[in-house]
């Protein structure tokens, strides 16, 4: 029963394979452009350009290869045979990392004066001298260890913050052989570094002097830890977005910022006035010592002149008293008559020889 029940089957199959063949030799001719179209578009998709700045890696039939391919034109096999792995080599990759992320308002940078008048500053200053620090509010005035991270600084206070890490990978074939994961494992890197320096400061130094020696020593501590497990990255640093302790203690906290930043506003303003008028005092100064010096000049000057002119009419004296005398009296006379405006003479008959002289108007007293 079971031969005469697949004699028909075999009989279909033997017809398909008939017409499937007829089919094909019927579409040879124009079979043949379209098969050799098709192979040259997938002989040509293992052409990449790689753009500026970046580096290419290959991994043929799975196995990745060492050589590094730059900037150009990259002739490699199509699919599935090679596969291109591009790496941003010429530029930072940042990272954030938000595990600390902090519940409330951050604290400032206390080194950053406040953008305040003087009227501002004043008002501001006598208003919490008089009436003391408005403390802001927060809900959710506790923290979860499972789901808000911290970590603790040497005097034992929780701080907590937001940072970002900026990295570059140097060598791609150690980066792609270290394996998946590459940003998490960086980023439990960078908060066991966080830990270890913040741990060694006290909380005041942290928010304050040491806040950008922080984010230096945690980046060189990252470094040696990943070129210790050959991550093949270049750490270029760590920058801090957020530092401040939990939002319980906060408003204590921003209280002594908020000073900081006062006092250095105050110190910067009293260098620009210290400065503005030094400088115009100083010209002042300049101004009259050299108008003083011009005098005291002048002054000498003519003084040793007159002395030379007594000196040379005193030896004509001895030599000719009569003429000397003479001379003396009538450049006196000129002088004296040249500041007159009129002049009256009375005749002898009425009175003694006088002459009544009277001065010019710029002469008169």
């Amino acid at each position: 029963m079971k031969p005469r029940s697949s004699q028909p089957h075999l009989r279909d199959e033997g017809h398909f394979v008939e017409a499937l063949l007829l089919f094909l030799k019927q579409l040879t001719a124009h079979a043949r452009w379209v098969f050799a179209a098709l192979l040259f578009l997938y002989a040509v998709s293992g052409i990449h350009t790689i753009q500026p700045q970046q580096t290419a890696l290959v991994r043929r039939l799975g196995r990745l290869q060492t050589h590094l391919h730059g900037p150009g034109l990259l002739v490699g096999l199509p699919k599935p045979f090679d596969e291109i792995l591009l790496f941003e080599t010429g530029k930072d990759t940042s990272l954030s990392l938000d595990a600390w992320a902090l519940i409330g308002t951050k604290i400032g940078d206390p080194d950053q004066p406040l953008q305040l008048s003087q009227e501002e500053l004043a008002r501001r200053t006598n208003s919490r001298e008089t009436t003391g620090a408005e403390y802001p509010q927060y809900e959710n005035m506790t923290l979860n260890p499972v789901i808000h991270g911290y970590t603790l600084t040497a005097d034992t206070n929780v701080i907590q913050g937001r940072f970002t890490l900026r990295y570059r990978i140097e060598d791609p074939f150690l980066f792609t052989t270290a394996g998946e994961g590459i940003d998490r494992l960086l980023a439990q890197l960078s908060y066991r570094a966080l830990s270890a320096r913040l741990v060694a400061r006290r909380i005041d130094a942290s928010l304050t002097d040491d806040r950008r020696e922080l984010g230096t020593e945690t980046a060189k501590l990252i470094q040696d830890e990943a070129t210790r497990l050959n991550l093949g990255v270049r750490i270029t640093g760590l920058d801090i977005r957020e530092l401040s302790p939990p939002a319980q203690v906060l408003a204590a906290f921003e209280e002594v910022t908020n000073a900081r930043q006062q006092a250095k506003t105050m110190f910067e303003n009293a260098r620009q006035y210290d400065a503005e008028t030094l400088a115009k005092y100083e010209g002042e100064a300049s101004a009259i010592r050299f108008r003083a010096e011009g005098y005291a000049t002048t002054l000498v000057e003519d003084a040793r002149g007159e002395a030379a002119a007594f000196v040379a009419l005193l030896e004509n004296y001895r030599v000719n008293p009569q003429l000397v005398s003479q001379r003396l009296l009538r450049e006196t006379l000129d002088s004296v008559m040249g500041q007159v405006s009129s002049r009256t003479l009375l005749p002898a008959q009425q009175a003694r020889p006088a002459v009544i002289l009277e001065p010019a108007p710029e002469f008169a007293r």
